[in-house]
């Protein structure tokens, strides 16, 4: 086990047990017995990549620095950055469409250049293309013959996941006639196509409506569910927050914190829920508290900050029944400037907060 201090936030990496591609045995029992057997998913180690520019392809430019991350099976993890961090290029590495420059990258127990391995795994690029002279039908049908799907198996499945992403009706609709977020809808119904072990999704949220985001988040609970790994990138931390249980942050092609998002976040003060008939103890506490709002059924959320905590103490003692008081955590997207030194404009902090030594 290796533990790594990485910008104040300390992660765990355990290794997994390497299997050889010869001995790599995909589908039915022999790959649900395999995939019991392992730790992590994924696990990249020092893993390096660096592009040549065009001028004589002299000069080097790092994409990927030394990355080393594991992602634990059966898990949903949020892989974040800003644009040009370097998230791209890590799941290209992963899906074997790029050869690091150094370093190795393990899906599933095996090597990320096998080929076999890939019949597990479910993958959705950033910029999905479609033939757009086929129809969603006759695209998913072409996807499950390169998955051996045939007869009455594929077009049961092709049925399941047109159902799953709400995209039934437009079956038989010709691609080239889709909005960008009914092209997202079929993309992440091919990447489910094939029951996947691992999802590895890139930017899958891009285009979608609020209604398709939340539906995203249920497609991905009944993923998980049956036992599968959840990978994706995202810029809507929002949605992220909600549906990982862990993330990475990696910017200028390094690993700024990686773990649990209840290990990650800072506890920066405390909730107190006040039911409506307790007007008394909403008086006392409106000139102490940071903010508040009144909820649909008439009673009050107050939060406090550090300094309000203190203010708050004296009075916690004699609350009545029916007051909650909860610790507060700074969100997702707070950690997240946090961790890459930029403000909530996008300009980088005057201190050096979040960034890695």
């Amino acid at each position: 086990m290796n533990n790594t201090e990485v910008s104040g936030v300390r992660w765990i990496s355990k290794t997994c047990p390497l299997k050889p591609d010869t001995q790599w045995n995909v589908g039915g029992e022999a790959g649900a017995r395999i995939a019991s057997d392992m730790t992590n998913a994924i696990e990249t180690i020092h893993l390096t990549k660096h592009y040549r520019g065009a001028f004589f392809r002299l000069k080097k430019t790092p994409a990927l620095r030394d990355l080393s991350l594991t992602v634990p099976v059966g898990g949903v993890f949020g892989f974040l950055g800003p644009n040009g961090a370097g998230k791209t290029t890590t799941i290209r590495c992963l899906m074997g469409l790029v050869t690091p420059t150094s370093g190795e990258a393990h899906v599933l127990g095996a090597p990320s250049s096998s080929t076999r391995v890939k019949e597990q795994i479910g993958f959705l690029p950033d910029t999905p293309s479609f033939a757009g002279h086929l129809t969603a039908s006759e695209f998913l049908h072409l996807c499950a013959r390169l998955f051996k799907m045939g007869g009455a198996a594929a077009r049961q499945r092709v049925e399941e996941v047109l159902e799953e992403v709400e995209m039934s009706p437009h079956a038989h609709s010709r691609l080239d006639g889709f909005s960008r977020g009914m092209l997202q809808r079929i993309g992440i119904a091919q990447a489910i196509l094939n029951r996947p072990r691992l999802l590895i999704l890139d930017e899958p949220l891009l285009g979608l409506d609020p209604h398709g985001r939340d539906q995203f988040k249920q497609i991905i609970r009944r993923q998980q569910a049956t036992g599968a790994t959840i990978f994706f990138c995202s810029h809507i931390l929002s949605d992220v927050e909600k549906i990982c249980e862990s993330v990475g942050i990696l910017d200028h092609g390094e690993l700024q914190a990686a773990g649990k998002l209840a290990d990650l976040l800072t506890r920066n003060g405390q909730t107190v829920t006040v039911p409506a008939d307790r007007p008394g103890v909403v008086q006392d506490l409106l000139p102490l508290c940071t903010s508040s709002r009144r909820h649909d059924d008439g009673g009050y959320g107050f939060e406090f900050d550090e300094a309000g905590v203190s203010r708050l103490a004296p009075l916690t003692a004699g609350f009545p029944p029916g007051v909650v008081i909860q610790p507060h955590y700074e969100s997702l997207e707070d950690f997240f400037f946090r961790m890459t030194g930029r403000n909530q404009t996008g300009n980088p902090r005057n201190d050096a907060g979040g960034q890695a030594a």
